[in-house]
C-alpha cells in the first residue's frame, strides 16, 4: 500500500473533502500561472520567467507536502530538479548567472505542474483537461484575428507568408502548444459541444502557424490516441483541417482577410452542432455487425479516397506556400546551428560551455545565434556530458511515471511525445509556459493506482 493510499484510508470524509480542496487550490494556482504567462510571451523575458521560477518553487515544496509522492514520481522531481540545479551551478561557474533564466524557470516549471496536477482525480482531472484544451483555443482564437486583420506580432509575416504566432508571439511554439492542446483535447468527455470547438480551432490553429516541426511532432505523437477518438471528433477534426487550409491559403496577402473570420465563425459553428453526441454512429462503426459485412470495406474504400483527393486538392491549392516553407532557408540556419552546438559541446564535453551561449556560424540568414534550435543538443553542449545525463534519467523517469491506463492518460501520454519531439528541432522548451504545459501533461497521465 502506498503512502497516498494510506493517508487516504484513515482519512475521514471531512479530512479527504479538505484535502481534496488544497490540491484544487494549488492546481488552480497553476493553471493561474499558465494564463497569465501565456499571455505574457510565454514567461520568455527576465522577469517573468524569474516569477515563474519563483511560483514553481513555492508549487513544488506544497505539493509535495500535501501529496507525498510515490518513488516513481519522487525519481522524476528529483531528476528534473537535479538537472535545474546543475543549469544553475553552470551558469555561476561561467559567470553568467542571468543565463540560468529562461530554460532553468521552465525547468523548476515542468516538476511544479507534475506535482499540482497529478493528486487529481476523476472529475477534477477532466476538468484540468478541458482547462488545458481551452487555454489552446483560446490562443488559436487570438492568433486567427491576428491572421484576419495581420495584426502583428499575434500574426508575424515569414517568408511572406502570414503565420500564427498567438500570445506567444513565435510561431513554432504557438504550434507545438496547439499540437499539445489538441491531442489532451481528445481525450476529454466533459462539455461535448465545447470540446468539439476546441479540438477545430486547435486543429485549425496548427496548421495556420506552418510549423514544420510541430507538424512532424503532431505525427509522431498522434499514434498513441485511440483510434475511436478520431472517430468521435470526426467532424470538428475535419473542420478545423478545413479552417487550417483556409489560413494559410490566406497567408501570402499583406492586407485583411475578413473573410477568414466567416470561416472561423463556419467552422466553430459546425463543430458545435450535436452530429449524434448519443454515440450511436461510431458505436455502429464498431460494431462486429458492421465489420463482418462487405459494406465496411466499400465505406472504408470510400472514406481512403475521399482522404486521398482531400489531400491532393489541398497540395494543389497550397502548393506555392507549400514550396515557400520547404525551401525555407531556416533549414540551412538550423543544420549550421546544430553544428556549432556540437562544436561547443567537444569544446568541454563533460562540464559544458554555460547556458545559452552565443553559437556562431555561417549560413543564409546571418552568422550568429542565441540557441541551438535543438533543446537536447542545448543541453548537452551548455551543461556537458552531466547535464545530458540527467536530461536522459529524466526521460527514463518519465516514461516510468507515464501510463496509458485510459483515452485521457493515452491522449496526455500523446501530447507528452509531442512535447518531446519538438524539443529537438527548435528552442520552445525556453518558454516557461511550454515547461508547464509538459508538467500538466505528465500529471495528467500519471499512474492512477497511487492515488485512489
Amino acid at each position: 500500500m502506498t503512502t497516498d493510499q494510506r493517508h487516504g484510508a484513515c482519512a475521514t470524509p471531512e479530512a479527504q473533502t479538505t484535502q481534496s480542496q488544497r490540491e484544487w487550490i494549488l492546481a488552480a494556482v497553476l493553471f493561474g500561472l499558465l494564463l497569465v504567462e501565456g499571455i505574457r510571451e510565454g514567461g520568455f523575458w527576465p522577469s517573468d520567467s524569474l516569477f515563474v521560477a519563483i511560483v514553481s518553487i513555492v508549487v513544488l515544496v506544497v505539493g509535495m507536502v500535501l501529496v507525498p509522492p510515490d518513488r516513481r514520481s519522487m525519481l522524476l522531481v528529483g531528476s528534473v530538479v537535479l538537472l535545474a540545479l546543475w543549469w544553475l551551478v553552470r551558469a555561476l561557474t561561467a559567470e553568467t548567472i542571468r543565463s540560468f533564466l529562461p530554460l532553468g524557470a521552465s525547468m523548476l516549471a515542468f516538476p511544479a505542474a507534475f506535482v499540482a496536477v497529478r493528486p487529481l482525480v476523476g472529475r477534477a482531472r477532466d476538468v484540468a483537461a478541458l482547462a488545458v484544451a481551452c487555454l489552446g483555443a483560446t490562443g488559436a482564437l487570438v492568433g486567427f484575428a491576428g491572421l484576419v486583420w495581420r495584426w502583428y506580432p499575434m500574426a508575424i509575416p515569414t517568408q511572406a507568408l502570414w503565420r500564427i504566432s498567438s500570445t506567444l508571439t513565435y510561431s513554432d511554439a504557438a504550434g507545438l502548444v496547439l499540437g499539445v492542446c489538441l491531442l489532451v483535447a481528445l481525450g476529454v468527455n466533459l462539455c461535448p459541444p465545447l470540446v468539439r470547438v476546441t479540438v477545430c480551432l486547435c486543429a485549425g490553429g496548427l496548421l495556420a502557424t506552418q510549423s514544420r516541426g510541430a507538424y512532424l511532432a503532431v505525427v509522431c505523437a498522434c499514434l498513441l490516441v485511440p483510434w475511436r477518438r478520431y472517430v468521435r471528433f470526426a467532424v470538428p477534426l475535419i473542420a478545423g483541417i478545413a479552417l487550417g487550409v483556409a489560413a494559410i491559403a490566406s497567408s501570402p496577402d499583406t492586407s485583411a482577410v475578413p473573410w477568414l473570420a466567416v470561416v472561423v465563425v463556419a467552422a466553430a459553428a459546425v463543430s458545435a452542432s450535436p452530429w449524434r453526441d448519443d454515440g450511436r454512429w461510431w458505436d455502429w462503426w464498431d460494431s462486429r455487425a458492421f465489420r463482418a459485412t462487405r459494406d465496411s470495406r466499400v465505406v472504408l474504400a470510400v472514406i481512403a479516397v475521399g482522404l486521398v483527393v482531400a489531400a491532393v486538392a489541398a497540395v494543389a491549392v497550397l502548393h506555392h506556400e507549400i514550396g515557400v516553407r520547404a525551401l525555407a532557408p531556416s533549414d540551412q540556419d538550423r543544420s549550421s546551428e546544430w553544428s556549432a552546438a556540437l562544436h561547443q559541446w567537444r569544446s568541454e564535453p563533460l562540464w559544458g560551455v554555460g547556458p545559452d551561449r552565443l553559437l556562431t556560424f555561417r549560413a543564409a540568414d546571418g552568422t550568429y545565434a542565441h540557441f541551438a534550435h535543438n533543446e537536447y543538443l542545448q543541453v548537452a553542449a551548455d551543461a556537458g556530458a552531466v547535464g545530458l545525463a540527467l536530461l536522459v534519467l529524466t526521460g527514463f523517469a518519465t516514461t516510468r511515471v507515464a501510463r496509458r491506463s485510459d483515452v485521457l492518460s493515452s491522449c496526455a501520454t500523446s501530447a507528452l511525445v509531442c512535447w518531446a519531439v519538438a524539443g529537438a528541432f527548435d528552442f520552445d522548451w525556453h518558454l516557461p509556459f511550454v515547461g508547464l504545459l509538459g508538467g500538466v501533461c505528465v500529471g495528467l497521465a500519471a499512474r492512477r493506482d497511487a492515488l485512489t
